[in-house]
């Protein structure tokens, strides 16, 4: 049996120097609303470059049902893989 809580995190992606300002420009127009967005917006705008991703573990949260939108947030998964309870819809 499984186990599953969802919980909220934060993603840091860092850019070179001389990009930042246009990803924050980008980010405050509504052009980057992710950190995939944020690399499609540099490839698409012809810079290729190696961004790096990291999940910021020391800010995880558990996620409520109302957060999540009425979707749930626990549930229990039997070893087939089957959904046995779920806290929301």
């Amino acid at each position: 049996m499984k186990f599953d809580f969802k919980i909220t995190t934060w993603e840091r992606v860092e850019v070179p120097t001389d990009l930042e300002e246009l990803v924050c420009g980008a980010i405050k127009d509504d052009k980057i609303d992710s950190s995939n967005s944020l690399h499609d917006f540099l490839s698409e705008n012809g810079h290729n470059v190696d961004t790096e991703y990291s999940i910021i573990q020391e800010v995880e949260e558990q996620m409520s049902v109302e957060e999540n939108g009425g979707s749930s947030t626990i549930e229990v998964l039997g070893d087939d893989g089957n959904n046995i309870w779920k806290n929301g819809e």
